[in-house]
């Protein structure tokens, strides 16, 4: 190939890249005229501007209808959130109608069986996100997570109801042994539970501790919701001593700057102080 047959190649290919970049700026400039006939869905003339509107909620019932919602087969995430959903569809109506609560669905065992995040909190915290703007979703979520480590789950109002066969969906009317999982990860949640109580991890009991827990979860979310709402929320939990002793030294003003967590370390990973 000489010179002049490269030249020639090079300008056709550069006239066929320009024309193609000017029809392209065209069909940018017209803002996608072009192929918005084919979109499946026109646009909504109405939009809600985040966060959503909020509405007290009754906990009790969204307790109850979390619990129900577990053994839906759509897990643990989707029952944190669909509750919350649910009753906001009652109070409020508009937006709620809109968004399916089947979204959360990945999350069920700390997110498609990974056991990071319990899918309750996962569920409950993206409900609260959703009406609140992020400071005070931050603080809500961190209340609820702290909550979550330090309470022991299931709570005796959530047995109780199982014992009295008020939920729905029965399975179990029995006390699940609760226990105090230190953690909102659902793998440390779960099997401290199994380890407190001998049980395996795909024992029935486990699966309805999972479904008693998540609708204890719905129900402190909407607690602190309605409180948040009367203008009256007073963070209850904190992060432990443990936490806070680790991160004076690995945290983001400690020496080391190592470490970004508020969980127990030493629950997992034992105290290097201590040759543990």
């Amino acid at each position: 190939m000489n010179e002049i047959t490269s030249r020639r190649q090079f300008l056709r290919q550069s006239f066929k890249y320009g024309a193609a970049a000017t029809a392209g700026a065209a069909v940018a400039a017209t803002g996608l005229q072009a192929i918005a006939p084919h979109k499946l869905f026109a646009a909504s003339p109405q939009t809600h501007a985040w966060p959503w509107p909020y509405a007290k909620l009754d906990p009790e019932f969204c307790r109850k209808l979390g619990h129900d919602s577990y053994w839906s087969g759509k897990g643990c995430s989707y029952a944190g959130f669909h509750p919350i959903i649910t009753a906001l569809r009652a109070e409020v109506g508009g937006p709620y109608y809109n968004i399916p609560t089947e979204l959360m669905i990945y999350g069920h065992g700390g997110g498609v069986g990974w056991g990071m995040l319990c899918g309750a909190l996962n569920g409950a915290a993206a409900a609260i996100s959703l009406v609140c703007e992020k400071k005070t979703a931050d603080m809500l979520v961190n209340e609820l997570f702290a909550w979550y480590s330090e309470t022991m789950l299931p709570t005796d109002l959530s047995n109780q109801y199982a014992v009295e066969k008020k939920y729905g969906i029965n399975k179990c009317d029995q006390i699940i042994p609760p226990c105090k999982s230190g953690s909102p990860l659902c793998h440390v949640s779960s099997t401290n539970w199994c380890m407190t109580t001998g049980e395996e991890i795909t024992c029935a009991d486990r699966k309805e501790r999972c479904a008693r827990l998540t609708g204890d979860s719905v129900a402190y979310a909407i607690q602190i919701l309605n409180d948040n709402y009367d203008k009256k929320f007073k963070p209850l939990y904190a992060q432990s001593t443990t936490a806070t002793n680790c991160n004076s030294c690995h945290g983001e003003k400690g020496t080391h700057v190592n470490v970004l967590s508020k969980m127990n370390c030493i629950q997992c990973h034992g105290d290097p102080h201590q040759g543990s």
